[in-house]
């Protein structure tokens, strides 16, 4: 969990992605630091790079953001 601080945060019970849902930058660069990381179905992935948070399988959509579940 430390190694993504700079891109997540505890908000609750949630380990929330601080950049919103539209960041691919900011996304691809948290997944390059997670060692959790781990491609979620084709059908799934929004982002044309592959090593990207909003493709993981680990993370879960919310109504304002990206939940990372890995370390709930």
């Amino acid at each position: 969990m430390m190694q993504l601080k700079p891109w997540y945060q505890l908000d609750g019970k949630v380990f929330r992605f601080k950049f919103g849902t539209e960041n691919s930058e900011a996304s691809r660069q948290a997944a390059q630091t997670c060692k959790q990381f781990s491609p979620d179905d084709e059908d799934e992935q929004i982002d044309d790079t592959l090593v990207s948070c909003y493709n993981c399988m680990n993370r879960r959509w919310l109504i304002d953001g990206v939940e990372c579940i890995q370390f709930k």
